[in-house]
Formats: structure tokens, sequence, C-alpha cells
């Protein structure tokens, strides 16, 4: 649902003048998004490396209790390390994040 939410604000919220016209009144002006990164995206066509940040990577999730809890923590653990090693192979790094970006510019 985040994701879909964070879309339609992408289009055809931002960049639109007359989608919140309260803000031109502020003097704030329109700005569209030049790309949207979509992780855990069935077709990526963007890989990032992250060798060295793994465990970090854990970390940070697992700080996001309400998220990822009880047998999600496992599954975490133990599905992106491969899913790292994965598209770290793509890119020829030990581990890498995928995604799918779109460029809307």
């Amino acid at each position: 649902m985040a994701g879909a939410v964070t879309l339609d604000a992408v289009f055809p919220g931002a960049g639109n003048p007359h989608f919140f016209p309260e803000q031109l009144a502020e003097g704030l002006e329109p700005w569209s998004v030049p790309e949207v990164w979509m992780g855990w995206s069935g077709e990526p066509n963007q890989y990032n490396d992250i060798t060295g940040f793994l465990d970090i990577k854990l970390k940070a999730l697992f700080e996001h209790r309400s998220q990822v809890e009880g047998d999600m923590l496992g599954f975490f653990e133990q599905w992106l390390p491969l899913e790292a090693e994965e598209s770290g192979k793509k890119i020829g790094v030990q581990h890498a994040e995928a995604f799918r970006v779109l460029t809307l510019t």
C-alpha cells in the first residue's frame, strides 16, 4: 500500500500546479519527480554495491519492529543475504541491492 500511495503522489500529484493550489499561494513551486526507485522488483535495471553493509542493513531493518517481527526476523535473516549475493553476482561484487528505476523526466 505504501508503494501505491507513493506512486500516486508522484503522478498525478507531483509537478501538477493544480493539485495543491494553496502551496502556490505560499510561494512554493511544483516539483516533478525525476526518478522512482522500486526495490524487490521482478525486473530490476539497477544494481548497487552494498558489500560491507549487509549487517548494518539487517540491523536497520530489524529496528522496524512493527513491520518485521516474529517469524519474519528469521526469514529476512536468511533470505536477504542470499538475495544480496545473487544480485552481487550480476555486477561482480559480493553483495548488491537490485532496483527497478523509472526515469520520469
